[in-house]
């Protein structure tokens, strides 16, 4: 049985086992999947610049032709080394009948890696690699603030950069669960600060966005909120100072599209922080508090009820231009109403 704990993945992948020809990745973090599987193949190939050596396929095509699977981990390649063969886990079709054979005959020149969700330990797919001696599954969970405090060590010292004890505590509070996101925001922030030599608080304050963004945020955080008086005063100082008002409506329309994501995570039982940090894109850290609120007071039904009614409003403003202005602002008090009478 090769079952490996969270904790121990990133050991595991510095020298994998040459025995284990089927790995199983796995979990909440599809960021961290993507990397680690792409990690293993590159680590598997490493010089073999043979074009045919890595292949990709889906599920769908393995459970509709089940020797698929068989036949191309059995291919010898025509140049030598290895190949990698990586399978995306979509829809709910089994890929059982096909994993079977390749677990139980392991082949010799190839590797399968299997990119899956969130898998309880019961699930047949999970059970069957857990159980092969060929195989060993790799779990993927929600990036712990020790793993966060890796990424940040890893792209600061790549970057020939240090960083502040108050601006990684700043850092870590902006950090979601995504691994490729929580990475990429990282290696944003060092770009940045490349000719400074260390990352300060007033830098990850710049990065995030000006002040016509949080001006914005906080239209939208009343709208979503039901504060009535707040956007009214908001919008006015907003529109008056000149900001497009299609700007003010597609940035409502993309945040509502966000709520209504993660209203859909929660209705699948997860918690409005981890749906939060899934459904992306990042949320300041100092919205965060705002908009979990929201989700207290939104459903999907009303959520996508207020993204068709954003939909709407934006192609009536481009119709009407002069009225562009009025249009947005009404969808955004009739949002806000609905909101109040939500609470």
């Amino acid at each position: 049985m090769a079952e490996i704990k969270a904790n121990m993945v990133d050991r595991y992948l510095q020298r994998p086992n040459p025995e284990h020809r089927t790995i199983l990745i796995y979990g909440q973090d599809t960021g961290l999947i993507t990397e680690r599987a792409k990690r293993l193949a590159e680590q598997i190939l490493k010089d073999n610049s043979d074009p045919f050596a890595a292949l990709r396929l889906d599920s769908s095509e393995i459970a509709s032709d089940p020797l698929r699977l068989a036949d191309e981990a059995n291919t010898i390649p025509l140049f030598g080394g290895n190949r990698v063969i990586t399978i995306q886990m979509t829809g709910n079709k089994s890929i059982q009948p096909a994993l079977d054979p390749v677990l139980s005959s392991p082949p010799d020149d190839a590797f399968i890696i299997i990119k899956a969700g969130d898998l309880k330990k019961t699930a047949a797919l999970r059970k069957s690699i857990e159980k092969a001696h060929s195989a060993v599954a790799l779990p993927c969970y929600v990036d712990a603030r020790e793993a966060l405090n890796g990424i940040i060590d890893e792209e600061t010292t790549l970057a020939g950069l240090s960083i502040s004890n108050e601006a990684r505590t700043m850092l870590l509070e902006n950090l979601g669960a995504n691994r490729m996101a929580s990475r990429a925001e990282v290696q944003k922030l060092c770009l940045y600060a490349m000719h400074e030599g260390q990352i300060t608080e007033k830098d990850i304050e710049d990065i995030v966005g000006d002040a016509s963004s949080h001006q914005i945020d906080m239209i939208i955080d009343s709208a979503a909120l039901g504060k009535i008086d707040d956007l009214d005063r908001q919008l006015e100082q907003m529109m008056g100072s000149g900001q497009n008002p299609s700007v003010i409506g597609s940035a409502s329309l993309r945040h509502f599209q966000m709520l209504e994501r993660c209203v859909s995570l929660m209705d699948k039982g997860m918690s409005p922080q981890s749906a939060l940090d899934k459904a992306g894109p990042m949320v300041h850290f100092k919205r965060k508090a705002r908009v979990q609120s929201q989700l207290r007071i939104w459903n999907s039904k009303k959520a996508s009820r207020a993204c068709e009614l954003l939909a709407q409003s934006l192609l009536n403003s481009r119709k009407h231009y002069g009225l562009a202005q009025t249009i947005i602002s009404e969808t955004l008090l009739m949002i806000a109403a609905t909101a109040q009478r939500s609470k």
